[in-house]
């Protein structure tokens, strides 16, 4: 009963950010929005990635819904603390991470934090030539 209450309460603060999202992508200058990755869309490419069963894969995909929620309010919310944005993210993606471990198998997990890892680290890039002209 807890938790369907927490997720009942998690899924309203997500409808909430979606709601705000939206208003402010409707104020944003040039009406352009900006492309942002569906949960379902997100928990599809983990499920082909992972191999999640059906269970697996509704309950990531609430868990994703209310990650890319609070991803928004949080970018949104501290756009001029780019150190405190930050952090909350990061506290974020700790509190992503154990909500994983949860539903996830252990061999999954570490197929994640190799992608995880993997995303994380940019490749370098060199310029060809000596960047004249």
């Amino acid at each position: 009963m807890k938790a369907f209450t927490l997720a009942l309460l998690l899924s309203g603060f997500s409808l909430a950010a979606s709601a705000q999202m939206k208003d402010r992508v409707a104020s944003a200058p040039g009406g352009q929005p900006q492309p942002v990755t569906s949960a379902a869309e997100l928990t599809r490419q983990m499920a082909s990635r992972l191999k999640l069963n059906e269970a697996q894969y509704i309950r990531l995909r609430t868990v994703n819904q209310i990650k890319l929620a609070r991803m928004d309010e949080i970018q949104w919310q501290y756009q001029q603390d780019p150190a405190e944005r930050q952090r909350r993210l990061t506290e974020l993606e700790a509190q992503y991470e154990q909500e994983c471990q949860r539903i996830l198998t252990p061999s999954q997990i570490s197929l994640l934090r190799e992608e995880l890892k993997r995303d994380a680290v940019p490749t370098p890039t060199t310029p060809a030539g000596n960047g004249l002209g």
